[in-house]
Formats: C-alpha cells, sequence, structure tokens
C-alpha cells in the first residue's frame, strides 16, 4: 500500500503511482536522481513489476516496458516514448507473461 500521506504508492525503484495534478485519474510517475517526477504513463488502474519490467493495465489495454530501457529522460524524449510496448489485449497479456516464466504478476497498484 502507499503512504497515505503522500498519496504514493510505490511500484519498484523510481517508480510510483500517485493522483495525476493535471487530471482526476492516476498516473505512473518515475522520481529522477535529482527528485523531478516525470510522467511515465498516465490513466493506470494496475501497474506491477516482474522480471526487470513495468506491466500496466490502462482502459482494458496491457502496456509493458523494460525498466533498463528507461534513462530517466521526459516524455518528449522519443527514446523514452519508444520505450512502451503496443497495447495488449487480456490474452496477448497472458501470453507475454507465460513466455517471461511469470506465473502470477503481483500488481502493486491496483485501483
Amino acid at each position: 500500500m502507499g503512504d497515505v500521506l503522500a498519496q504514493e504508492t510505490k511500484v519498484y525503484g523510481p517508480y510510483y503511482v500517485a493522483d495525476d495534478p493535471a487530471a482526476s485519474y492516476k498516473t505512473l510517475f518515475y522520481r529522477s536522481q535529482d527528485g523531478v517526477d516525470l510522467d511515465r504513463f498516465e490513466n493506470v488502474s494496475q501497474v506491477g513489476y516482474g522480471a526487470g519490467r513495468i506491466f500496466i493495465k490502462s482502459e482494458n489495454r496491457f502496456y509493458w516496458f523494460a525498466v533498463a530501457d528507461d534513462h530517466g529522460t521526459d516524455l518528449g524524449d522519443p527514446a523514452t516514448k519508444q520505450m512502451f510496448s503496443k497495447p495488449l489485449t487480456q490474452p496477448e497479456f497472458n501470453r507475454l507473461l507465460d513466455r517471461l516464466g511469470i506465473k502470477e504478476l503481483a500488481f502493486q497498484f491496483q485501483k
């Protein structure tokens, strides 16, 4: 569970989910080494970590990215935008988890 006072749910390392200050939904953020919070993915309903990857559910679609591919830059950086997978359906997502050997993914954040 997240810190009630900060309204943040820690996912893994510098990643956390919190209320989006500009919208009425939750966003996945990356806290850089200099303390700047960078948007990673908006309107999330589930976020989890496993096998070196962050997994995201948003609007009945699933996405993922390898933590090693995140260089801590803003979403304006094309490399940051390109690190996200294409949207996956539930069956595609389940096949991905099987391929990665993840039997049961624990979502650190669930709406």
